[in-house]
């Protein structure tokens, strides 16, 4: 049953923004140049690696200060998260739901212990998730992020889903407002 809502959202969402990812595209080559799309190698369902679609936010450049590779229309797709919309192709490709855990880079995942990398993997990772929606704009850990994961893992029903999915617009509108830690100053 979430799968059919994860391929209804993904193309409705499609449908509606895609004159926005057309001029979005458009305006990243026209001041970056290629490749318009990143992608990144992720773990997903079952330790399956994938990967994510991202709309490219920084200059392909070697710098120790990762935030001086962002362009200046990166940090805008950031802050106002335009630069996810490409990952509704891995939620038609079934590497990812609209609603799940981040996918998270294998780094990162390497650090969490073993017993909760297979509750994470329970599910699909998702476009957004219990993390995104409790995120306050304070740096959170790993687990903190991880813990809210396993809650929606655990209490993992459609209506849960929904609840996220219905909630996800008004964080986003509520983080780029009110987020004193965003890039863009």
């Amino acid at each position: 049953m979430i799968r059919f809502f994860d391929i209804l959202i993904a193309v409705i969402i499609l449908i509606f923004f895609s004159p926005i990812m057309v001029i979005i595209s458009i305006l990243l080559f026209i001041s970056d140049g290629r490749p318009i799309i990143y992608n990144q190698l992720r773990i997903g369902h079952k330790g399956k690696k994938f990967l994510i679609y991202k709309f490219r936010t920084m200059k392909n450049i070697i710098v120790k200060d990762e935030k001086l590779r962002l362009t200046f229309f990166g940090k805008i797709l950031r802050k106002t998260s335009l630069d996810e919309l490409p990952q509704l192709i891995n939620v038609l490709k079934k590497d990812m739901s609209i609603v799940g855990p981040r996918p998270l880079p294998e780094n990162i995942e390497k650090k969490i212990k073993k017993s909760l990398k297979i509750k994470r993997r329970k599910i699909l990772p998702g476009i957004t998730g219990m993390s995104q929606i409790n995120y306050t704009g304070k740096k959170r850990s790993l687990i903190e992020k991880i813990q809210l994961d396993l809650k929606f893992i655990n209490n993992y029903t459609i209506s849960n889903y929904f609840i996220i999915l219905l909630k996800t617009p008004f964080i986003l509108v509520k983080r780029f407002f009110k987020n004193k830690t965003s890039i863009i100053k």
